[in-house]
């Protein structure tokens, strides 16, 4: 048995009180949108995560160019910059401010940079 028809039999029992049964309806709604919603960040943050993996660690990059690389027609932008908040959470990546205004914003995966850019550095 579901929840709605867990509160329709509470309901038609007469347990609860229409604008009960209302309201639960619509509060259970509300708990399967969000957690769909949850469910589908799940799944972007994997893709980002994959692609923030391929990316050299300190350059420099912007969200809309990982919003782009992983799919502007699949994913929002607010899904994408999720995910990368998350990544930022979890150390992946840092976030760079290069001046007062949102669009100044940049982020960079963390880690050492590889052994060739070491070098070349050295030299």
């Amino acid at each position: 048995m579901n929840n709605q028809e867990a509160i329709r039999h509470l309901f038609i029992n007469e347990l609860i009180s229409y604008s009960t049964f209302q309201a639960l309806i619509k509060k259970d709604e509300r708990l399967k949108v969000k957690q769909a919603k949850e469910v589908r960040q799940t799944a972007v943050d994997t893709v980002v995560g994959e692609h923030l993996e391929s990316l050299e660690p300190g350059n420099l990059f912007k969200h809309r160019t990982v919003w782009e690389a992983v799919g502007r027609e699949e994913f929002t932008r607010d899904e994408v910059l999720k995910a990368l908040q998350a990544s930022k959470a979890l150390g992946l990546v840092e976030q760079v401010r290069k001046g007062p205004n949102n669009f100044q914003v940049f982020w960079t995966r963390c880690g050492t940079p590889s052994a060739e850019s070491s070098e070349e550095e050295a030299k």
